[in-house]
């Protein structure tokens, strides 16, 4: 349907005719539409573009648009959620504000913090809280008050979290805070659906000393003990800054963290060198077998965070709002520090919204053309959309959301993996695609003072996964556990060895392309 007051908003300064008031006058054209509908006027304007709701050609464009969440509007009529607060269209009303200019958009180049509760029954205490956790925020400069490339908002809604979906003594550990992560997702949907820029807090309602990181889930779990922020922007650290435990008894190493190096530290050297040495001197990560830059917040919470690991942080804000905090001016030294984040040293695998990403690519985040995203409960063989079906626009996923783990069970297999989970996924429109995921979730312990701490990897329950939406509404998802046994090596090597006779009779291969290629 076209809104439009009258049809002179469909015409383009043409003087074809106009009724006695100077106004465009398509009534001429409703006397015979099958014909004139498909003249010219002088100006070689088409009638049926001139006349588009008698011609029942109403331009798209046109139409009342609904703004999307993060946009700017005037009343709450623009939003497609119908709520409008301080200029810009939230998700609800039980999306509040913690730090966001009024009128500035966040629907794209922003990193979202969204605070959520556990356990809560008093909505003034839980207020007090979360501003009591974000205030000590601002004493790191990545989340500066100033930094206007990140927004934090927090969910006041306690009806569905009053009875506390977290637990302490996770995994037989007692500092670590597990909790349900479909029920924190569900409640920070209140403010974004899921996605690469979206981090979730949750702040449990237990004064133990505690917390955890989801890496994959982009989820940090703290509780209201003194030290509850500070866990809870060192579990972001991994979450968000793709940074590693500094620990000794850590599983990170310089093969799979930024800050943990081998000896000379190439990683930061030019830091080094810049600030005059000091910077590749102290052991840790994986065994004490690896170096990190200094005595940092990513080992002890008493730490400071480190030149090293803040530079880190500028690469993140590159990588997922394509530019700069003012922070990082201070490490434009050397080639600049555009030139060294797209080492890309955190893997994040793209800084450009117009890159190509394909499945036998690197990097732990892939753009997609129109993805829709779904959240699957693995214990209950049940998922839901968490997003329109039709997709949302150009969006940073994490590769594995869309790709799996593994993209056949060979790739399971060369990672020395023999138990994965298979989803085979159905679109309303036939076709289907297929899966692997790794069964295991890591949980990152949170530190404690003078003590080191660990990773666990227990089952995983939940899985975010998006999907393109040009495919489809999704209308079954088909879960099953595979054990990679002796009959599935046969298969894989046998696979693998007609793989190339394949391609080039056929030109078959296990590329998942770009979606919307």
């Amino acid at each position: 349907m076209c809104f439009t007051l009258n049809e002179a908003i469909c015409r383009d300064n043409v003087d074809y005719r106009y009724n006695q008031n100077g106004i465009w006058d398509c009534g001429w054209v409703r006397e015979d539409i099958d014909s004139r509908c498909n003249l010219t006027d002088h100006n070689n304007h088409l009638i049926a573009d001139e006349c588009q709701v008698t011609c029942e050609t109403c331009d798209r464009r046109l139409e009342v648009v609904k703004k999307s969440v993060g946009q700017y509007c005037d009343t709450e009529s623009d939003c497609s959620s119908g709520v409008c607060k301080e200029n810009t269209c939230y998700q609800s009303h039980d999306c509040m504000t913690l730090k966001q200019q009024p009128g500035q958009e966040f629907d794209k180049n922003q990193i979202l913090l969204v605070f959520v509760p556990s356990g809560f029954t008093d909505l003034s205490e839980w207020r007090r809280q979360v501003a009591k956790t974000f205030w000590v925020y601002k004493d790191f400069e990545f989340f500066s008050f100033t930094n206007h490339r990140y927004n934090a908002f927090y969910v006041e809604d306690l009806s569905e979290s009053s009875d506390g979906f977290c637990n302490f003594n996770c995994e037989g550990v007692k500092t670590l805070l597990c909790c349900d992560v479909e029920r924190a997702r569900s409640l920070s949907s209140k403010c974004f659906p899921p996605g690469a820029t979206t981090q979730t807090v949750v702040i449990h309602n237990d004064e133990r000393y505690g917390g955890g990181g989801y890496r994959q889930q982009n989820l940090a779990t703290t509780s209201v003990h003194d030290l509850g922020p500070e866990i809870s922007i060192h579990e972001l650290g991994h979450s968000l800054f793709e940074l590693g435990d500094e620990y000794t008894d850590s599983f990170f190493s310089a093969g799979d963290s930024a800050n943990c190096d081998v000896e000379g530290c190439p990683k930061w050297s030019d830091l080094n060198e810049h600030l005059g040495g000091g910077l590749c001197e102290i052991k840790g990560c994986e065994g004490g077998n690896y170096y990190v830059g200094e005595p940092s917040f990513m080992q002890y919470l008493s730490n400071p965070f480190g030149e090293v690991n803040t530079r880190f942080t500028c690469c993140t804000y590159l990588a997922l709002t394509g530019s700069f905090p003012s922070y990082c001016d201070r490490f434009e030294f050397g080639d600049g520090l555009e030139a060294y984040c797209k080492k890309d040293y955190q893997n994040y695998g793209t800084y450009s919204t117009e890159q190509i990403n394909y499945r036998n690519e690197g990097g732990k985040y892939v753009l997609i053309k129109n993805p829709a995203i779904l959240t699957l409960d693995l214990q209950r063989e049940t998922f839901r959309y968490d997003s329109p079906a039709s997709g949302t626009g150009p969006r940073l996923i994490r590769r594995k959301s869309y790709f799996g783990d593994y993209i056949n069970l060979s790739s399971a297999l060369n990672a020395g993996v023999r138990n994965v989970q298979k989803l085979t996924i159905w679109f309303d429109s036939g076709e289907k695609e297929i899966n692997y995921y790794d069964s295991r979730e890591y949980i990152d312990v949170p530190p404690s003072e003078g003590e080191n701490a660990t990773n666990i990897a227990s089952a995983a329950s939940i899985i975010e996964l998006a999907v393109n939406a040009e495919m489809g509404v999704v209308v079954d998802i088909q879960f099953s556990d595979v054990h990679i046994g002796y009959s599935a090596l046969f298969s894989i090597w046998l696979s693998n060895l007609y793989k190339p006779i394949r391609y080039i009779l056929f030109g078959e291969n296990d590329n998942k392309f770009y979606i919307g290629k």
